[in-house]
């Protein structure tokens, strides 16, 4: 669960992006790290991607962490980053890039990645009940496997823990891991389409 003592609050007409922070930050709420930093911070901070001028801008202010598209212009600190890799940074603007406040945000973007169980058990608490799932997700990761639901039709996942951990949690994109060959599965054209939007809506919402 997150915490109801940090409030993340997204502009009304958010951004894939801007869905993409917050996502990112609710997910901080349930890490004890991550959360005593977010009600801990009062800087507005800028992200800004290294490949396409998305960017969004964050304020964060006892207890409450405000986030929205475009880059601040009042902003205390500019983060370039590559969003393909958890926010790793490429550039700072208005700090040392070994500062402490850099260090800090950096830590509420890239909070732990829940064990690959837990994430695939999330992700089926959040989308079995969508239109088109299957009744039965087979998770595999090396020689342990998890199977939640029952019945037919099924969808089967496999993969390394970290990848399905980063996959399940919507830290990284469904169908880009399974076109690069990250992750495999088994089941129809039709369901992949349908676990594909799940997956986003995990990456977005959750």
């Amino acid at each position: 669960m997150t915490d109801p003592a940090v409030s993340v609050v997204l502009e009304d007409d958010p951004t894939p992006l801007v869905l993409t922070v917050g996502r990112t930050l609710r997910a901080g709420t349930r890490d004890p790290e991550s959360r005593r930093l977010l009600t801990s911070l009062r800087e507005s901070v800028v992200v800004r991607s290294k490949d396409d001028p998305q960017s969004v801008t964050i304020r964060f202010g006892e207890g409450r962490v405000w986030v929205g598209h475009g880059s601040a212009s009042d902003a205390d600190l500019v983060l370039t980053v590559d969003l393909a890799d958890r926010f790793a940074v490429e550039s700072v603007t208005g700090a040392e890039p070994d500062a402490p406040l850099v260090a800090d945000v950096l830590r509420v973007l890239r909070p732990p990645l829940p064990h690959w169980r837990n994430a695939a058990a999330r992700f089926w608490e959040l989308t079995s009940q969508d239109p088109g799932m299957p009744r039965e997700l087979v998770v595999v990761c090396e020689e342990e496997e998890l199977v939640l639901g029952g019945g037919l039709p099924r969808y089967v996942l496999c993969g390394e823990a970290e990848k399905l951990a980063r996959v399940l949690s919507g830290t990284d994109v469904f169908l880009d891991e399974v076109y690069t060959g990250s992750l495999a599965v088994r089941g129809t054209m039709t369901q992949l389409s349908v676990m594909a939007g799940a997956s986003l809506k995990v990456r977005f919402h959750a």
